[in-house]
């Protein structure tokens, strides 16, 4: 079983901002990360009981997500600090609800897709072993399914190593 193609065009709403630390190629990046965390922890959610597996599906989305640290920890200061930038509340709020409902109708589209390929508990077996070997990883997942996000992906990742929080 090949891994899902994913849309990655991520329709946010614009606005204008003086100063702003938006970019495009960001925001298509961390809504690919926050997508592929969807859709492994949907995956996990509605396969790993049919398998009896042991793990939660929180555990499982946990391995995934410490396998893609620096991506998920990047998409997600990325996601926090676009808000955080926006002073007018209504404009904060509408741009976070369309991030993650193009997040979730994205991932669920993806998951619904993958899980209607045949008979539950076998498109679960290979469904979660691509997430156990690795084959739904950041880079794993881009190489194999030719995906346009890498430029992207590697813009997000410089920001988030010139933005790291000094500790």
């Amino acid at each position: 079983m090949k891994p899902p193609h994913i849309l990655l065009a991520l329709m946010l709403p614009t606005y204008a901002f003086a100063a702003t630390l938006a970019s495009d190629a960001r925001d298509s990046a961390a809504a690919f990360v926050a997508t592929q965390n969807f859709v492994v922890g949907r995956l996990g959610r509605d396969c790993l009981e049919i398998l009896s597996r042991p793990e939660t599906p929180r555990e499982f989305q946990q391995t995934w997500q410490r396998s893609n640290a620096e991506y998920h920890a990047a998409s997600t200061a990325y996601i926090e600090a676009r808000l955080a930038e926006i002073e007018d509340l209504a404009e904060r709020d509408a741009l976070e609800q369309s991030y993650y409902a193009s997040v979730n109708g994205r991932g669920a589209a993806a998951a619904n897709q993958i899980l209607s390929k045949g008979e539950k508990e076998d498109v679960c077996r290979s469904a979660i072993a691509l997430v156990d070997n690795g084959q739904m990883n950041i880079d794993e997942f881009v190489e194999n399914t030719n995906q346009p996000v890498k430029p992207s992906l590697d813009e997000l990742l410089n920001w988030a190593r010139k933005h790291k929080p000094a500790r």
